[in-house]
């Protein structure tokens, strides 16, 4: 029953993380609310997906679940973006952070008039993920302990959701990523009898792979390291996210 599930939750993962332009099954009865080009995917997909996460059995009060909308096309910024729920009855516009999540309300009206979540863009010129992130933290101090303990969480979501592959993953570390122009930047290690250390940050970097290289970003790797000690940040990052091999 447990290897069913997981294949259900995988088979359902794929569908959602394709480009919803090429599902047909999930095309609205009215498509005259939408460009017939526009980049698109279904909103009972997304709704889905929100609810695979609120039924989540197992701790996740460390961690967050968000839908992220991001260019293909490197000529297209997120501020350019713009993502609505479309129906009969919804026009909803709605608000993107700037890295292009979203926060999605569970609509009813919505899904069951299978309405659309659509882009102002040509399809296959920018693409939906949903996400896991770590809370951040509005003081900019985070206790190793729970960084840690929030990597076993969305490990653990992610499984549950069977977006990891193989035996033996383990969480090695967390990403720090801030705007391009935070020029404030700066993460501290603090540790129990040890001095502060400041932690790298890179430019030019992305927080994942199928996204533009234009953010500052940090890794703290939990290899070797003492629990006892916080993580603070001098200005608050754009996400936090665990890292996972």
């Amino acid at each position: 029953m447990y290897l069913l599930i997981v294949t259900l939750r995988q088979k359902f993962l794929a569908i959602l993380l394709a480009s919803s332009a090429s599902i047909a099954a999930a095309q609205s009865a009215d498509d005259a609310i939408r460009a017939k080009d526009a980049e698109w995917m279904s909103y009972r997909d997304a709704y889905k997906s929100m609810l695979w996460f609120e039924k989540f059995g197992k701790a996740k009060n460390l961690i967050q679940w968000h839908l992220q909308v991001f260019p293909k096309d490197k000529n297209i910024s997120i501020e350019s973006l713009r993502l609505h729920i479309l129906s009969k009855s919804t026009h909803l516009d709605l608000s993107l952070d700037p890295i292009g999540r979203a926060s999605l309300p569970l609509l009813k009206a919505a899904y069951d008039e299978n309405a659309e979540l659509v882009l102002n863009q040509k399809a296959g010129q920018a693409g939906f993920r949903f996400r896991t992130s770590i809370n951040l933290r509005a003081d900019g101090i985070y206790e190793i302990a729970d960084l840690r303990t929030a990597c076993e969480q969305t490990l653990a979501f992610q499984s549950y959701m069977g977006m990891t592959t193989g035996t033996g993953r383990k969480c090695i570390g967390v990403r720090f990523a801030f705007a391009k122009k935070d020029q404030a930047a700066q993460i501290e290690i603090r540790q129990t009898n040890q001095a502060v250390q400041t932690l790298t940050i890179t430019d030019n970097t992305a927080v994942w792979s199928e996204t533009a290289s234009n953010l500052k970003t940090g890794n703290y790797l939990f290899a070797n390291a003492s629990d006892k000690g916080q993580i603070i940040t001098r200005t608050t990052p754009l996400v936090v996210i665990a890292l996972i091999e």
